[in-house]
């Protein structure tokens, strides 16, 4: 079976008041992993309107902050699996996109 690919582009814009970050270093926030996961996962559900069942793997490569615009891309593997790959696309002048984190889940039924 080919995989299938999609790509889609997002803005995390999450102020430096809001609560998810309060705890993360509050002189200079970070977005905690379990913000940029539960993104990741609900613009997947949101497109394809399947139900993510469980989180097999990922790792954090780069921090992310506030107000950057990401993009994610999602393939389709055997298995009801989906790689996902975060990508800092802010930054132009490098040639390579920043990954921000990386990892795969399992997805099930319908919403």
């Amino acid at each position: 079976m080919p995989e299938k690919e999609f790509t889609l582009t997002d803005s995390l814009v999450i102020n430096k008041n809001h609560p998810s970050l309060a705890g993360h270093f509050p002189d200079n926030p970070i977005v905690p992993g379990v913000v940029i996961l539960d993104h990741v996962i609900r613009l997947w559900q949101e497109k394809s309107s399947l139900s993510v069942s469980q989180i097999n793997n990922t790792k954090f490569i780069n921090l992310l902050r506030a107000d950057i615009v990401c993009t994610i891309r999602y393939t389709e593997k055997p298995k009801q699996k989906i790689n996902f790959l975060l990508t800092n696309t802010t930054k132009k002048q490098q040639t390579e996109p920043e990954v921000i984190c990386k990892g795969q889940f399992s997805y099930c039924s319908e919403l």
